[in-house]
């Protein structure tokens, strides 16, 4: 994994240490529901209390935070993988994001995770905007998305003129989003947040080998997932 910070602050936390086990984009769409993703981890400060994940899936990577003692509300539109979240200590919200903001209430989290969700959501911009309203100052957004100027979408697009969608990836037939990093950081300067911190997912040792060897320079064209986090003004992490 690398990570590029920018603009840090002093106080924000590294976190644990990303895995290499994470799953790859061809691995099935059901290790989406129940993997540790301990790159999303690393990027949530240990200040934070309260946190909402949208997607939560399961609740794997959630558990973690509640294990480290946060309050975790989690909204999720399969009831199953809710149930299984439920079982992990959050606080479950079940049912569509865009229809779920009332029974959020006055709530207030310290940060908000979006683990993939975001790309198959028709506004995201409209669901962000709901949510950091919720947000604490200093408080932030933690947004993991495919990432559409990896060399597999250049090749498909330009050298073959033709996609294949499949269940899972960044060719998941589900999506509804083009998302790159510059795209994310627009959504963070439509809804008030500064970019704090960009992680590249590489896939494994090979995609971590290759920007070794081109010294980091194309790091945004072998990286198939890019993470970013955005703060909200008047706080610190």
């Amino acid at each position: 994994m690398q990570l590029t910070r920018e603009q840090p602050t002093a106080s924000s936390s590294e976190g644990p240490t990303p895995s290499r086990i994470d799953p790859a984009p061809s691995e099935g769409r059901q290790r989406y529901f129940v993997h540790l993703r301990t790159d999303v981890l690393a990027l949530v400060p240990e200040s934070a209390v309260s946190v909402l994940s949208v997607g939560c899936g399961s609740g794997r990577t959630e558990a973690e935070l509640v294990r480290r003692g946060c309050r975790v509300t989690g909204i999720e539109m399969d009831r199953d993988a809710a149930a299984a979240a439920s079982e992990q200590g959050l606080e479950m919200l079940t049912g569509d994001v865009n229809e779920i903001g009332a029974r959020l209430a006055d709530r207030q989290f310290d940060c908000l995770l979006y683990a993939d969700v975001l790309e198959h959501i028709a506004d995201p911009v409209a669901v962000l905007r709901e949510h950091v309203s919720k947000l604490n100052p200093g408080g932030c957004v933690i947004i993991s998305v495919p990432n559409f100027r990896h060399l597999s979408v250049l090749s498909a697009l330009f050298l073959r003129g033709h996609v294949r969608y499949v269940d899972s990836g960044i060719f998941d037939r589900t999506h509804l989003r083009l998302t790159t990093r510059k795209m994310v950081e627009e959504w963070f300067g439509e809804v008030g947040l500064r970019t704090d911190a960009v992680d590249y997912r590489l896939w494994r040792r090979r995609g971590e080998a290759l920007s070794m060897l081109t010294l980091g320079l194309f790091k945004e064209f072998l990286a198939y997932q890019v993470i970013l986090r955005g703060v909200k003004p008047g706080g610190e992490l």
